[in-house]
């Protein structure tokens, strides 16, 4: 039965940056969405862990706006305090997450669902979760998640195999990395340290961002290299929490006076973007990917293929009904 399920004209799978970046602008234009996230938050790899009182940037540390395309978006963000300016970068305030809050705040957002099965209702998508119990129903399906878990999705989908074939060899290309945070006493360090080391890949002090929580020590945001994750992707947590700080310590001369566990982003980051277009649409199936794996590998890339999606289904959904 799904007479009491939601109706929408967009089901976002995913409150990550493209997801959120979509919702936006669909909304603006009018179009109702529903936005579906597995996890219990916004920002997926651009989100925040709670550290009590403040909270740290895991995954994607500065997003830098430089394409024209998002200028106006940018602005939007600047003018409603959502991000400022940072290592001739910008960061959301006070947390990373606030940016995907933001974008999403007008549309549906529904968090701990999990898509699991999209399947055809007459003209329509029912999307069910690994219950089999229907979510939504939808006119278009915009898939906002990594490249591996939207080939899962689109593995359910009949007559979808050109997009699931390309989203396949997509996720060959994403990465692993593992992340964590430890604290200093003060010091003279850059903010911003791209690492030439076997087993860090940056090294940000996170507590020199805007808007974070001041206090005696300083908090920073260790990126170890996707190869040495790689290799590591099962090794212990509190190994890998040894040997990040070793390597902290050596790149930094500084002593670790206290640390998180290890964040392993399993699908943390896209080696390349392969695609010929920075997202695709079927408008025979009404179904959209849109995500960094698309198009530049990075944060920035995320939200300019959510714009690209959006404004082509836009044209197409013009043109039908002129």
């Amino acid at each position: 039965m799904t007479s009491g399920i939601p109706r929408t004209h967009f089901a976002i799978i995913g409150a990550g940056l493209a997801g959120a970046t979509f919702s936006h602008f669909a909304h603006q234009q009018g179009f109702e969405c529903i936005v579906l996230e597995k996890s219990r938050g916004t920002g997926g790899r651009a989100g925040s862990k709670r550290l009590g009182e403040y909270s740290v940037d895991l995954g994607a540390s500065i997003i830098s706006f430089g394409d024209e395309e998002l200028t106006d978006l940018r602005e939007v963000l600047l003018e409603n305090q959502v991000i400022e300016r940072w290592q001739s970068a910008y960061v959301g305030v006070p947390r990373m997450s606030s940016i995907a809050r933001f974008l999403i705040q007008d549309s549906p957002l529904l968090t701990e669902t999990k898509v699991h099965h999209i399947e055809r209702q007459g003209s329509k998508w029912l999307l069910r979760d690994e219950k089999y119990q229907p979510i939504c129903l939808t006119e278009h399906v915009v898939i906002a998640t990594p490249a591996m878990q939207s080939a899962m999705l689109l593995a359910t989908i009949p007559n979808s195999g050109a997009l699931l074939q390309f989203a396949n060899q997509a996720g060959s290309q994403t990465q692993p990395q593992w992340s964590m945070w430890v604290t200093t006493e003060p010091t003279d360090s850059a903010p911003l340290r791209p690492c030439q080391h076997p087993i860090l890949e940056s090294l940000i002090k996170d507590s020199d961002k805007p808007q974070r929580v001041a206090g005696s020590m300083e908090t920073w945001v260790i990126q170890a290299s996707p190869q040495w994750s790689k290799t590591h992707l099962d090794t212990p947590k509190e190994d890998v929490k040894s040997i990040l700080i070793e390597a902290f310590t050596d790149a930094t001369s500084s002593t670790v006076k206290e640390s998180g566990d290890p964040h392993r982003w399993l699908l943390g980051r896209q080696a390349m973007a392969l695609s010929p277009s920075e997202y695709f649409f079927d408008n025979t199936l009404n179904i959209s990917l849109i995500g960094d794996w698309l198009c530049q590998g990075d944060a920035e890339g995320a939200m300019l293929s959510a714009k690209f999606a959006f404004e082509a289904i836009q044209k197409t959904l013009t043109d039908t009904n002129t």
